[in-house]
């Protein structure tokens, strides 16, 4: 059985939730303007371009020319709070675009807060040649949709697939997605349209990069891959992709029980404008600007960042006010994927997506008393059946049962049945990875063991450090190939890699590993180790 191999480490709530901050960088909190600072690096010879704002300029470092830092809308501050994104002023003096724009203000305890309001700007990387009509890669950052960014190191992926590659900042947190009726019939989502911003002025500006507006695929982690499935379901997003990477985009919990992050994940129904025009409501009166307020919209556009964090907290599911991730606007997105998918309203395009095999972001177990206890908060009326299928017995520690149970029903099996739905509408290759030994490597014992196949653990895309041991290696090597290969053509087949053959026609998926032994397994190999029959069945008795 699958279950006596894996190992856990022990993680505090905190630690878990830091999994979904893949590649956050924390930077300067202070505002970037459209002119150069004095301090920032001078451009590199050969990087002059004209973008639809302005000229701006680059750097070229090992081979590679990077552009940081350019605006593709207007700082959405003052009056622009909780607006819909707007062009950028445009500029005459040539833009410094060397060093990267302030991350989007978020706060999201235990993790270092800052940023700033001001920060929709992105970056674009491409190799430093004269090659034009390149595949266009467009990375959107995770992290719950409270924290992360898009100041990344994305230099690998350019230089192995020889395409020209960009990544975006937006809005998050309650600044991104607050909903109350004084700001629109449709306010909110404006992290989703920031996102769709940026993807408009790739399709105006990537060709003066070298890149093919016309071959654009978006790739994401975590918030990132649930962000590709609301760009696949959005009606305002159709034209502005041709393919879609969603990764780990599965974790909020199978019931909608208690967990640090709003319902917001590629299966989730997501909350309804009336229910995000009442969490508004509520924010509102919070902050003072409340019933017999004359101008509600003006009132709270003038409060400050850090009274809106504050009050925001973590979201009107967990105590605080407001809406901090997608919802409902009645625009931007009018339903869910998967309703989208069953109404064949969704966008057509290409997709790879997938999960790892132990990913739990909902917390974890060192007690038999600990396991019984999760168990019974997240699946209620069907705990006792839980506990049966998944008995303490069959398992090396209560953290590993856990994991297991946790994986299996948020993430593993969700991703089985969006893929199922996706299938009956655009091409889908599905996937999961199955890696004991993600880095950082740690010694068993002491108490201390390792992760398993963890949320986004082993989707090596972008610099590993330490270094990745060989094994390791060869699978970050597959990753490249397949992703690149996909960004080329829509087919991620390509020499040195396993075939990996559309999920519509094989019904299989590749269970990506190290050292070479990725393979495929059928869907009912997939669900009968994940108990996947079991979980659907909890997933449709349960209330809605």
């Amino acid at each position: 059985m699958r279950w006596t191999s894996l190992r856990l480490r022990a993680v505090s709530c905190a630690c878990v939730i830091a999994a979904i901050a893949v590649a956050v960088s924390v930077i300067t909190a202070a505002a970037r303007t459209h002119v150069a600072k004095a301090d920032a690096p001078a451009c590199s010879t050969g990087t002059d371009v004209t973008v639809s704002g302005g000229p701006v300029c680059g750097v070229t470092v090992s081979g590679i020319n990077e552009w940081l830092g350019i605006p593709y809308a207007a700082p959405p501050v003052g009056a622009l709070r909780w607006q819909p994104p707007q062009q950028p002023t445009p500029w005459t003096t040539t833009l410094q675009a060397t060093q990267f724009a302030s991350e989007c203000a978020q706060s999201f305890p235990p993790f270092p807060g800052g940023g700033s309001e001001d920060c929709l700007y992105l970056n674009v990387w491409r190799p430093a040649d004269n090659s034009t009509n390149l595949p266009v890669l467009v990375h959107i950052h995770g992290g719950g949709f409270v924290i992360g960014s898009g100041n990344g190191d994305n230099t690998l992926l350019a230089s192995t697939g020889h395409e020209v590659i960009v990544s975006m900042n937006y809005r998050l947190g309650i600044f991104g997605f607050l909903a109350d009726r004084s700001l629109g019939p449709n306010s909110g989502d404006y992290g989703l349209q920031d996102q769709q911003a940026a993807l408009r002025w790739v399709q105006s500006n990537i060709g003066q990069f070298g890149g093919d507006p016309q071959n654009v695929t978006i790739y994401g982690e975590s918030a990132g891959g649930s962000s590709v499935c609301d760009q696949i379901a959005s009606p305002t997003a159709a034209g502005l992709f041709e393919r879609g990477i969603s990764v780990s985009g599965e974790y909020n919990t199978l019931l909608g029980a208690p967990t640090p992050l709003e319902t917001q994940d590629c299966k989730s129904a997501l909350p309804t404008k009336a229910q995000a025009f009442a969490a508004g409501r509520n924010f509102a009166a919070a902050v003072g600007c409340g019933q017999g307020t004359a101008d509600v919209a003006s009132c709270l556009r003038g409060i400050s960042t850090s009274t809106a964090e504050t009050t925001a907290g973590q979201g009107y599911q967990n105590g605080g006010q407001g809406t901090v991730a997608p919802t409902i606007n009645g625009s931007t997105l009018t339903m869910t994927l998967r309703q989208a998918l069953a109404r064949g309203q969704a966008n057509r395009v290409d997709v790879i997506a997938g999960t790892d095999r132990d990913e739990d972001l909902v917390g974890t177990a060192t007690t038999a008393a600990q396991y019984t206890s999760l168990v019974d908060t997240q699946y209620g009326a069907f705990a006792s059946q839980v506990l049966a299928r998944y008995p303490l017995s069959h398992f090396d520690s209560p953290g590993v049962a856990w994991r297991t149970v946790a994986a299996d029903s948020d993430t593993v099996c969700p991703a089985l049945t969006t893929a199922q739905d996706l299938a009956q509408r655009m091409p889908v290759r599905e996937y999961e990875i199955d890696d004991n030994d993600i880095p950082p490597y740690t010694p068993a014992g002491n108490g201390v063991i390792a992760p398993g196949a963890s949320h986004v653990g082993a989707w090596y895309l972008t610099p590993v450090t330490p270094a990745l041991d060989a094994n390791q290696q060869v699978l970050q090597d597959q990753e490249l190939a397949f992703v690149t290969a996909f960004a080329r053509t829509g087919n991620p087949n390509t020499t040195g890699v396993p075939p990996w053959p559309t999920y519509n026609k094989s019904g299989e998926v590749m269970s990506l590993q190290p050292a070479g032994d990725s393979e495929l397994f059928t869907t009912a190999q997939m669900a009968a180790q994940h108990n996947c029959a079991f979980w659907d069945r909890v997933a449709r008795q349960a209330p809605k």
